[in-house]
């Protein structure tokens, strides 16, 4: 996990973002706190290309790839931000070393694994009295055609390969993963045969899916001004491999500074990226999670309220139906004075204030948030995936792309010539 922040208006655009790259998984665990994850194009051009997730695509380092990127268009600057965004794909996709069987593979494995956890944490109403295995087991079950029903509905980003040469080409890889996890659940019943067909079927769907993602997609963050733009703007994709030839992308985020209000334009915007729940406390004046319970909180107060009135006979039981519509419309309604609320006393303030902020302003909030997201990590119990130097890119229209802060794994005093 990582914590990094893109903060835009009118004066300029920054993106700041630590250094810690987390390697392995839950069980074993490494982390470094020397990676590089923001990366300018240089004085001709005002772009910065922020990473996050995966360090890798289709085993190549993504710092590699933005300074092939960064050869491929050399000098010549372009006339907008989205044509960055479209010239940096259209390099991608010739870049002949991320059609790699082998990582093909690799991706292919991880949708299995993905699916694997799935089942293994579903979740199952047991029988009354105790735990019984029997009823984790058909729920597991259960659980197999759902995924598949729901899976055919998903829109493909390709025509889907034939599931017998997709079952030809990684049945043995997925048979790896999910019989495993059978020989656990089902103690060696031996119902694999019985379920592999739907579970290739499953993993086929979800890899040609333009909506399901594995755990291991990165974040790519493409920002700052074209030739042509007086004001920046902020694209962030989403990118999970290879599948047949495609680039499995999407466009998940779309910010551009106007002088007006049109839909997907704004003045100014902060933009948190990768671990974003201290970003959002900070803005809108409470913890995600905790705005999360404030509506579970509230219908189990007016549950609670019904029942207690019911129960004293001042509610009849027949009135039940009318009452949880009530109640219905009084948790969405204060919900929705709630969101009222947060957005007058904290975001609007906020941006009002970052609207008309001076560029030097922008990059000490940029960095500051970052490190309130890595001390938090701190005085928790949770691992800390966030530390490290802070990187902190600032790119204005007048002075292109300038490094506020940025660590260097060489001494500048022995290396005068770089």
């Amino acid at each position: 996990m990582t914590a990094e922040v893109g903060i835009l208006n009118a004066n300029g655009l920054v993106l700041a973002a630590d250094s810690a790259l987390t390697m392995g998984n839950s069980e074993q665990m490494k982390i470094f706190n020397s990676g590089n994850k923001i990366f300018s194009l240089g004085p001709s051009h005002s772009i910065g290309i922020m990473m996050f997730g995966n360090v890798q695509f289709m085993g190549i380092p993504w710092e590699i790839i933005v300074t092939g990127f960064h050869q491929k268009i050399g000098a010549r600057p372009l006339d907008s931000v989205w044509d960055y965004c479209t010239e940096f794909f259209n390099y991608l996709e010739n870049v002949d070393e991320i059609y790699s069987s082998i990582f093909t593979e690799v991706l292919i494995i991880g949708y299995a694994e993905n699916v694997s956890n799935i089942l293994e944490n579903t979740t199952y109403v047991p029988s009354p009295g105790a735990f019984t295995l029997a009823d984790y087991q058909k729920a597991v079950e259960e659980k197999i055609p759902a995924l598949l029903k729901e899976s055919e509905k998903m829109k493909s980003i390709t025509k889907k390969a034939p599931i017998k040469v997709f079952s030809d080409r990684y049945g043995e890889k997925l048979d790896e993963v999910f019989k495993e996890l059978f020989d656990t659940v089902f103690l060696g019943l031996n119902l694999y045969d019985k379920f592999k067909p739907d579970l290739y079927k499953i993993v086929r769907n979800y890899v040609y899916s333009d909506s399901y993602y594995p755990d291991t997609y990165s974040g790519l963050v493409i920002a700052g001004f074209g030739y042509t733009e007086l004001f920046p703007s902020i694209y962030q994709y989403d990118i999970a491999g290879v599948v047949d030839k495609v680039i499995k992308k999407r466009l998940t985020v779309r910010q551009i500074v106007m002088n007006d209000f049109a839909e997907d334009r704004c003045s100014s915007a902060i933009v948190p990226f990768a671990q974003q729940d201290m970003v959002h406390t900070v803005i809108n004046g409470i913890a995600p999670d905790l705005e999360a319970d404030l509506g579970e909180l509230l219908r189990a107060t007016l549950e609670k309220l019904i029942s207690e009135l019911t129960e004293k006979k001042l509610l009849k039981e027949s009135d039940a139906p009318e009452i949880n519509k009530l109640k219905a419309t009084l948790v969405e309604s204060g919900l929705n004075a709630f969101e009222n609320m947060k957005q007058e006393r904290h975001l609007t303030p906020v941006l009002m204030t970052i609207d008309s902020m001076p560029k030097e302003e922008l990059a000490l909030i940029a960095e500051t948030l970052v490190n309130i997201t890595s001390f938090k990590g701190k005085i928790s119990f949770s691992m800390e995936t966030v530390g490290g130097p802070i990187d902190v890119l600032l790119i204005t229209k007048s002075d292109g792309p300038v490094w506020v802060k940025r660590k260097n794994y060489f001494n500048p005093d022995i290396n005068r010539l770089r």
